[in-house]
């Protein structure tokens, strides 16, 4: 009991700094046009053909019930509508990162029959890992949770860790078809909604998932002996019932708006195509601490080494461990394909950004980290220096000399973005409360072409934002009636809010 209590306040303690990291240190706020067009809005929960985005079920929706909550049950209190926002959207996504550390943590302990202890040390340790990959100590630095806005955390980073979460979940049972068929309806419940909002959440998350299952289908085949049986068949059913539909929701995708829109703009050759995609995920291994990826591909290696010289004296711990290894690196591969080629018709750039890229980021974390705490459990003169080497990543990792690249897809910092944001509708509200039918409300002049005939351009305040801005503010009943709002890019706001890129450097202490 006393250990299951401690267990918990650790849990809590680290949700705790989740939250405070996502609230205070790198905030989530509501910038852009895209921000406040899926923050306040929200779809039908179910996959629509031919729709810009068909098969976003989960973040069309979260995303504007965190609005709804925000707006009705925080702000009450807090009397603050941008905080609001920011603290509602931060914890539902601190949760989910929760989720996935607590599904990491339950498969070494169910699974992999590692002791509560070491477990959590790993658990720690898998998360401080996403931002370690990324630190650079000289220069302000991207991590694994890092995404462009407050829209790409509902578009990418939840996509993502619910669909590790899940492929975690399902890897804890030897057999899970065996372990659906025991489970009580509401479990088995639960199970069909998760999966329903995983598999209807982003085709570049789903690649988690749909690998997953590939892999179990050919694991399993291998297992039975290459022998296509009915009890084969059996087993394999629920991977081949998501790769079904992971199928569909792809066809699904190629067939909406925002796909035809993206493939009718790009006039180079395929080969072309491939090759600028190679190049921005040249520029995605770049942003990565080189020194870190060489350490953990030491790891991963001595891991392996060492797996084969104890199998004879570990034979279950171990096959389980390089049937774990293998899985995540033929995750990395398919992914790595699978992303190439989707951003080579999608746009070219999303290969350099992280949270794009996420999947390949999970698999090769996984592998690190079960590789770690592989030889640590095998060799226990390993097991004292966990606590220092704890404390020393953590150090390092959350270092704040220079801070996280911003997250409000500009380069500029979350208090600035808060300012801007107050201003704009503080001039929308004004209006409302005078009774207005329109309004011309300044905004920052973010492109020197900004043309009111090209809706998206002034990005992120384009002049279509306006009418998203208006969409949220009237459903979080911040307005009164939804009147006309139009935008206008002026420098001086600019001039009064934006602060000076021009920073000096850090001075080292030592």
């Amino acid at each position: 009991m006393v250990k299951k209590r401690l267990l918990l306040l650790l849990n809590l303690t680290l949700f705790v700094f989740i939250l405070i990291y996502f609230t205070q240190i790198s905030p989530l706020v509501p910038f852009d046009g895209d921000d406040w067009r899926y923050i306040g809005g929200i779809r039908l929960p179910f996959p629509m053909w031919g729709v810009w985005n068909p098969t976003k079920v989960l973040p069309e929706t979260l995303m504007a019930v965190g609005g709804y909550i925000a707006a009705f049950v925080i702000l009450p209190f807090s009397g603050d509508y941008i905080n609001s926002l920011i603290f509602t959207e931060a914890t539902i996504f601190s949760l989910f990162i929760m989720a996935f550390l607590l599904t990491y943590y339950k498969l070494l302990t169910n699974r992999f029959r590692y002791g509560r202890n070491i477990s959590l040390a790993s658990e720690l340790t898998f998360f401080v890992s996403f931002f370690l990959l990324f630190k650079h100590l000289n220069y302000p630095s991207y991590s694994g949770f890092w995404t462009v806005d407050l829209t790409c955390v509902f578009n990418y980073l939840i996509p993502n860790l619910l669909n590790a979460s899940m492929v975690m979940y399902m890897e804890r049972f030897d057999n899970f078809y065996l372990e659906f068929k025991t489970m009580s309806n509401i479990k088995k419940g639960i199970f069909i909604l998760c999966l329903y909002f995983t598999l209807f959440s982003s085709t570049q998350a789903t690649i988690i998932i749909a690998t997953y299952s590939f892999f179990k289908i050919i694991q399993i085949f291998v297992q039975e002996r290459w022998k296509l049986t009915l009890d084969y068949l059996k087993k394999v059913s629920p991977y081949l019932v998501i790769l079904f539909i992971w199928i569909v929701t792809v066809i699904f995708d190629l067939n909406g708006q925002r796909s035809k829109s993206v493939q009718g703009a790009n006039r180079g050759t395929f080969a072309d195509e491939i090759s600028a995609t190679l190049r921005q995920f040249n520029s995605f291994l770049k942003i990565q601490n080189t020194k870190v990826v060489y350490a953990f591909g030491v790891v991963i290696v001595f891991a392996i080494i060492c797996c084969i010289v104890i199998a004879k004296h570990n034979t279950n711990n171990s096959n389980l461990f390089i049937s774990s290894l293998l899985n995540s690196i033929f995750g990395i591969v398919v992914a790595s394909m699978y992303l190439v080629i989707a951003y080579s018709k999608a746009g070219s750039q999303y290969a350099a950004r992280p949270d794009a890229m996420w999947p390949i980021i999970f698999f090769f974390l996984f592998a690190t980290n079960i590789s770690f705490i592989y030889l640590i459990n095998n060799f226990s003169f390993l097991k004292p220096f966990l606590p220092i080497f704890i404390v020393l990543i953590s150090l390092i990792s959350f270092s704040f000399n220079y801070q996280q690249v911003p997250a409000t897809n500009a380069p500029y910092s979350a208090k600035t973005a808060k300012r801007v944001d107050n201003y704009i509708i503080s001039q929308i509200i004004r209006a409302d409360e005078e009774g207005k039918s329109k309004v011309v409300v300044k905004v920052p002049l973010d492109s020197t072409d900004a043309n009111p005939r090209v809706s998206a351009s002034n990005w992120p305040h384009s002049y279509d934002m306006a009418i998203w801005l208006q969409n949220t503010l009237y459903s979080h009943k911040i307005i009164r009636t939804r009147f006309k709002i139009e935008f206008k890019p002026d420098n001086s706001v600019n001039k009064r809010f934006y602060e000076s890129r021009n920073q000096q450097p850090f001075a080292p202490l030592e």
